[in-house]
């Protein structure tokens, strides 16, 4: 199989594709490349060594495995949860990475500060005192944003 390196819309990837020739007369051709396609091409990532790396470890080493899964079960799925079933994460309504990133971030923000204002709602009795914070925080992010970016959401 040929290789050519693609580097299509910030994807790095590798490409191996066969010639027409030498899939014309393969006995596993039908299976292989199906009825219309002539050749057979393949994708996959730059990082490829990588991930099958990891595999090799996590396939290896159990206990190391399901310690993995403990600790992720429990720092990252909820945040995720949150933010797709409450803080209408499901997707990203916005083109482009630049402000794909302004989007998750302005939803990290809402999370962290709803995180903030319940730990602060327990130590001050003030609930004035907690929204007047948080406006000024919102003030300063939509200052800082406003500043640093052309585009809007």
């Amino acid at each position: 199989m040929a290789f050519c390196c693609g580097f299509t819309k910030g994807y790095q990837k590798r490409s191996f594709r066969s010639s027409e020739k030498g899939c014309r007369n393969c006995p596993l051709r039908l299976e292989c490349c199906g009825r219309t396609t002539k050749f057979k091409k393949i994708e996959v990532s730059i990082h490829k060594p990588l991930y099958d790396e990891m595999h090799e470890k996590l396939n290896r080493d159990k206990n190391y495995t399901r310690f993995l899964v403990k600790r992720r079960s429990s720092t990252v799925e909820p945040v995720l949860g949150t933010l797709i079933n409450f803080l209408g994460m499901k997707r990203v309504n916005t083109r482009g990475m630049k402000n794909a990133n302004k989007h998750v971030l302005m939803s990290a923000l809402s999370y962290n500060l709803k995180k903030y204002l319940k730990f602060k709602g327990k130590k001050s009795n003030s609930n004035i005192q907690i929204m007047n914070l948080a406006k000024g925080m919102l003030r300063l992010f939509e200052y800082w944003f406003l500043r640093t970016s052309k585009a809007s959401f």
